[in-house]
């Protein structure tokens, strides 16, 4: 079902080393009456982020004599102790330090909706999936389209104030990134001054997105949100994170959300993350 196995594998070594790395969960993941070696049970975990197939539903089909329960709490157990998350990170500091660091960035950011069928939190009304509650997915990435920073929101909350709760996170987990050069972005539901001035006080570059006209009839108006030609060549570079959504929804847990917790569809959302990282930095 996994095309690329070295990458698997990679992708596996990456979160093993991690827990390998701290004495403590090194206890705790590595106990000498473990059945099942985690590379075994990751491998299922990753399949079910592939295939999109329940934890039972996978194990039944792959004829493995192994109960469904002890891969899905050994991934409640990887969540409880953020291990994919601290992955994740791990690995974008990696990237940043190599790739981006003392650089003038061009970063790009950008919303999509996931439709929600058992989730309880992180869910809303959105008017593009009426009547059915959603959560969206939100990135930043670079122009290669590695996703630097995802998210899970709820789907009703809008995309500027979204990016403006980002990137608190975002630059506390990376302030090597912090360049008053960068140049971030987005369509027009990030046009917005307040995201423009938070930008210029955490000193992390400048704000180009296509202008939201809000219903403006005066020509005058109308002229001064014209854009420029270079940021209409600009914003043409955009269209790199709108294919990371995409590539994201091609793993089937992704496309629609059955998890219940947005913690839980978070971890898959990273181990998606890193495979993409590892396939498009050429490790």
């Amino acid at each position: 079902m996994y095309k690329n196995q070295k990458k698997k594998n990679i992708l596996i070594k990456n979160i093993i080393n991690y827990i390998n790395s701290d004495l403590k969960l090194k206890n705790k993941f590595n106990h000498p009456n473990r059945k099942y070696k985690i590379k075994y049970l990751l491998t299922f975990i990753l399949e079910i982020l592939i295939t999109g197939l329940s934890f039972r539903k996978i194990l039944e089909l792959t004829n493995k004599n192994i109960h469904w329960n002890t891969v899905y709490k050994f991934f409640i157990k990887l969540q409880k102790y953020n291990i994919i998350t601290l992955t994740y990170n791990e690995l974008i500091k990696k990237y940043c330090n190599k790739y981006l660091k003392n650089k003038s960035n061009i970063l790009l950011t950008d919303t999509t909706i996931i439709p929600n069928k058992l989730g309880i939190n992180n869910i809303g009304y959105n008017p593009q999936i009426p009547k059915h509650k959603a959560s969206k997915i939100s990135l930043i990435t670079d122009e290669k389209g590695i996703p630097l920073s995802a998210n899970i929101y709820s789907a009703s909350v809008y995309d500027s104030k979204i990016l403006d709760n980002q990137l608190d996170d975002f630059i506390k987990n990376n302030p090597i990134l912090a360049n008053n050069k960068n140049i971030l972005l987005g369509d027009a539901g990030y046009d917005s001054n307040k995201l423009r001035l938070k930008l210029i006080d955490i000193k992390f570059g400048k704000l180009v997105t296509s202008k939201n006209k809000r219903n403006i009839k005066d020509p005058i108006k109308l002229l001064a949100l014209k854009l420029t030609i270079v940021e209409k060549a600009l914003l043409k570079k955009r269209i790199k994170v709108e294919h990371i959504n995409a590539h994201l929804k091609q793993y089937k847990r992704l496309a629609i959300r059955y998890d219940k917790f947005s913690n839980n569809f978070q971890g898959f959302l990273y181990l998606a993350c890193i495979d993409i990282i590892l396939k498009r930095s050429g490790k």
